[in-house]
């Protein structure tokens, strides 16, 4: 039999002075033991391997110690401790929760708790994971342990405190365990590696330190695996290939391929990550941290928030102070929402390369920004020179003093449009946000839109999206802006932004000829968005129009109440019917009509003259029973 003990139980912690990371709660137990003023019933809580039960085992042992140090501490040389630390004490008993959660295991311990102690002076009882008993047990448990005999003294120990019921948790004094820091970890993984006689490299055991996630027995078990793994050495290849963590160049690399837009790169080394065996959601949480870190390394203030070796650190501050704070957000806002989104995704990867794909997209030089984006940031002036009369109407808005001389001579206008911009490109953002004011309000004159040319006033649907831009550069538009829809109501902007958009005055009103079917077909497509209130759909499905020709329409309703919530959203479905039927002449009214649907019985007598109607026996079983309906 070998004599290996893996470092977690080896280097259990027996005194106090040797748990690491829990400073403040082993001081109150150490000058609680001096000062001889114990609690009857303590709650160990916190998460996994931050020394909850060896703090039990350790204040157990040493309430009992028979010589103990001026600092309070257990001496390890008496018999009490010695049997302690060879778990054959008779005083110190261990119940694990998750495997004893029944009525009888508790009543079989509150028996032995009267037993008094043949050797020491207490009897500690150690419940492990305390939550897994059931509420019997809990409630058989609660006299117990509010009134203990002078010699027992319970412990209980949980990592999930709220499962606790509150009458057990008021009868306990209740120590909250932390999380151990990485450098903590660090510090302690370095004095085992020396102990051992294991070559480790300091930046390997920040490694394991950060991935123990504040537990020091996760974080040994890694140091064991991987001392393993090197022959007696720990490397940071080592933890890097037996931990699954991707290398930091990994990220920086992705990161310069995201911030020049070069998405095809991105997808290479996507490919390239999960070649090697990386999971998506492992490559996006990482990277996820890794934005994080880079946020945070901007300045001297706060780079000490930064848990990662020095040479990382020095890397992250130079990369940060290279980039606007704003673009590094709106990176880690993709992230995170990919991973609130990831679990219920059926392709994984799919929705890992649009994330990184979306961060490509904000880059000035993608090639994945849409038409308008770049149609707004790359328009030559020749353009301006070709533009129809529409688009010289809203170049001439910004001077509307010209607005006659450009329309009796156009040819002589383009050279005017290209003046500006060649003198003044500094204002190219003014220039679009009057574009943009021009879009919502277009000023069409009669002379040059005549009536037979109707399809003119359709070019104002492309206008629709300038309108939702927020103000700024074109890099950092809303997604709703950009493709057309928004992400989270799967509404289209186009439609949005007409139906809150009435047409102008001068603009010559659309008159289209329409069919029943076409109205009824808008009717059902407007009730069925997502954004429509339920009680609006229901109201418009059970009450459908009622056309009268030329122009009217009619929504039968039955009470003011459903009146009142139709003229509510009146204007945006009138809005909604004109652009879907292409007819500016529509109306509709919500007359409030008699409700033709026949009532039921309501009292009593009208419920059992309803009844006897329906069948005869009802009026006979009455009279044998003597009954007679309920008023």
């Amino acid at each position: 039999m070998s004599d290996f003990v893996v470092s977690a139980l080896k280097y259990r912690p027996s005194t106090f002075r040797d748990v690491v990371g829990q400073e403040a709660l082993t001081t109150t137990l150490l000058n609680a033991i001096k000062e001889d003023k114990l609690s009857h019933a303590y709650l160990f809580c916190g998460p996994r391997g931050v020394g909850k039960t060896s703090c039990a085992r350790i204040f157990a042992k040493t309430i009992n110690c028979e010589h103990r140090t001026p600092e309070g501490e257990a001496c390890n040389e008496c018999s009490e401790c010695i049997a302690a630390n060879e778990q054959r004490s008779y005083n110190i008993f261990e119940l694990d929760a998750a495997s004893n959660n029944s009525v009888d295991d508790i009543r079989n311990l509150i028996d032995q708790v009267y037993i008094a102690p043949t050797t020491g002076k207490y009897r500690v009882y150690i419940i492990d994971e305390v939550h897994m008993l059931s509420s019997s047990a809990f409630n058989a448990f609660l006299k117990t342990l509010e009134e203990p005999p002078a010699h027992a003294i319970f412990i209980l120990a949980t990592t999930e405190k709220q499962k606790v019921l509150p009458t057990i948790i008021s009868r306990c004094q209740v120590y909250d365990f932390r999380r151990i820091t990485s450098d903590d970890i660090a510090r302690h993984l370095e004095y085992v590696a020396q102990d051992k006689g294991v070559k480790a490299d300091k930046e390997a055991l920040q490694l394991i330190a950060l991935s123990a996630d504040g537990g020091m027995r996760d974080a040994l078990s890694m140091f064991d695996q991987i001392a393993g793994f090197g022959n007696g050495s720990v490397t940071v290849e080592g933890v890097r290939k037996n931990l699954s963590l991707l290398d930091e160049d990994g990220y920086f690399s992705l990161l310069d391929y995201i911030t020049r837009g070069n998405h095809n790169k991105v997808l290479q080394l996507v490919d390239n990550f999960l070649r090697r065996g990386y999971d998506t959601d492992v490559v996006m949480r990482g990277f996820s941290n890794f934005l994080r870190n880079l946020l945070v390394a901007r300045t001297k203030d706060t780079i000490a928030l930064v848990e990662a070796p020095e040479s990382i650190k020095e890397r992250l501050s130079k990369v940060s102070t290279a980039l606007k704070p704003g673009l590094i957000w709106n990176y880690l806002k993709i992230s995170t929402a990919f991973g609130s989104k990831y679990k219920s995704s059926s392709e994984r990867r799919l929705a890992l390369e649009v994330a990184l794909l979306h961060m490509c997209e904000l880059s000035p030089t993608s090639e994945l920004k849409s038409p308008a984006e770049v149609a707004e940031t790359t328009t030559p002036p020749k353009q301006a020179q070709a533009a129809p009369p529409p688009a010289q109407s809203q170049s001439t808005t910004p001077q509307p003093q010209q607005a006659s001389p450009q329309q009796a001579a156009p040819q002589q206008s383009a050279p005017q449009q290209v003046a500006p911009q060649q003198a003044a490109p500094q204002q190219v953002v003014p220039q679009q946000a009057a574009l943009q004011q021009s879009a919502r309000q277009p000023q069409w004159s009669a002379p040059q839109q005549p009536q037979p040319q109707q399809p003119a006033p359709q070019q104002v649907p492309p206008q629709a999206p300038p309108y939702h831009q927020p103000s700024g550069a074109a890099p950092q538009q809303s997604a709703q802006s950009r493709y057309g829809f928004s992400l989270s109501t799967g509404r289209r902007t186009a439609d949005q932004g007409q139906q809150t958009v009435a047409p102008s005055a001068n603009q010559p009103k659309r008159n289209n000829p329409f069919t029943e079917e076409q109205l009824k077909g808008a009717w059902t497509t407007y009730r069925q968005q997502p954004g429509v209130d339920r009680l609006i759909a229901g109201a418009m499905k059970d009450h459908p129009p009622v056309f009268t020709p030329p122009y009217s329409l009619e929504m039968k309703v039955y009470s003011e109440t459903e009146k009142a919530e139709m003229e509510k959203v009146s204007d945006q479905l009138l809005q909604y019917l004109r652009d879907s039927l292409s007819n500016d002449f529509l109306t509709i009214s919500f007359p409030v009509v008699n409700d033709p649907r026949e009532l039921g019985p309501t009292t009593p007598t009208e419920k059992y003259d309803y009844f006897v109607k329906k069948n005869k026996w009802v009026e006979r079983l009455a009279e044998d029973l003597d009954l007679k309906p309920y008023s």
